[in-house]
């Protein structure tokens, strides 16, 4: 298996990925993932439904 390293858009921690998923992975956490998305407001996650 081979591994890249990767920055994330949203904190610009470097993450390591396997280079199969290298176009698929961009955020580090899910958390980058829902900021990037909109979805954390006053430190929580909002539900789906709320939004």
């Amino acid at each position: 298996m081979e591994y890249i390293r990767k920055i994330c858009p949203v904190c610009g921690n470097e993450f390591v990925v396997l280079k199969s998923a290298e176009e698929k992975a961009v955020y580090c956490t899910l958390e980058c993932l829902s900021k990037a998305q909109g979805r954390i407001k006053n430190g929580g996650i909002l539900s789906p439904l709320a939004v």
